[in-house]
């Protein structure tokens, strides 16, 4: 019996063709499955979330400035009227003023280069009534207490803002207390000096800042 089957060329052509094409497919298949497995997942895509260097523009942290903005060593300026009789420029043409006007409670206060003569200060307008007196008028001063080299700046602060001429007295006698008996104290002299001559308070408060207007370390004045 004869096996041997017999194939045409046409036929062993096809066979040729549809080999070479599995071939080409099997190729692919694999390259596809390599290149899948080997390509990490988290490089896929770049994580938008993630700032490339630090914050973004505008977002900052949450750290706060703590800068804090100068203030007066003494607190806010007073504001005060004077009873003006005149302004100078020396000590010496004030005082010759005083004088000649006899103006015995009146003082010559400096500021700004300048020595103005006032015979009383309050915190109210009448405190400064000029009462119709000729060339005298009324002016407003803004005072401001400073933390001078001897500690007394508030201590004027208060003399300045008291009402009664007790709560200056009660100042004093603390003042002393704290001080220790038998210890000299200059603002409680200051103090003592000026009552000696006057009980009105609008002159006290005058005659202290006259005092302490002669350095300009414990008060600033400005109009």
């Amino acid at each position: 019996m004869n096996f041997k089957k017999k194939y045409t060329k046409m036929t062993i052509m096809l066979a040729l063709g549809q080999g070479v094409l599995l071939g080409i497919a099997a190729v692919a298949i694999v390259g596809f499955i390599l290149l899948k497995t080997e390509k990490p997942e988290s490089a896929a895509s770049p994580n938008v979330n993630v700032p490339a260097s630090g914050p973004a523009s505008g977002q900052g942290t949450d750290k706060k400035d703590d800068t804090k903005p100068d203030t007066a060593a003494a607190g806010a300026p007073i504001p005060m009227y004077a009873k003006q009789h005149g302004v100078f420029s020396s000590k010496t043409s004030a005082t010759s003023f005083i004088s000649d006007e006899n103006l015995a409670k009146a003082a010559a206060v400096q500021a700004n280069g300048q020595f103005y003569v006032w015979s009383a200060l309050g915190l109210s307008e009448m405190d400064a009534d000029p009462a119709g007196e000729e060339g005298v008028f009324r002016k407003q001063v803004n005072v401001s207490p400073l933390a001078c080299d001897s500690g007394e700046g508030e201590l004027l602060r208060s003399v300045l803002g008291a009402t009664k001429i007790s709560e200056i007295q009660d100042l004093v006698a603390s003042r002393k207390q704290s001080v220790g008996e038998g210890k000299k104290d200059t603002f409680s002299s200051n103090i003592t000096a000026i009552t000696a001559f006057t009980d009105d308070i609008n002159v006290i408060k005058m005659h202290l800042l006259a005092h302490y207007s002669e350095t300009g370390k414990c008060v600033k004045l400005e109009f």
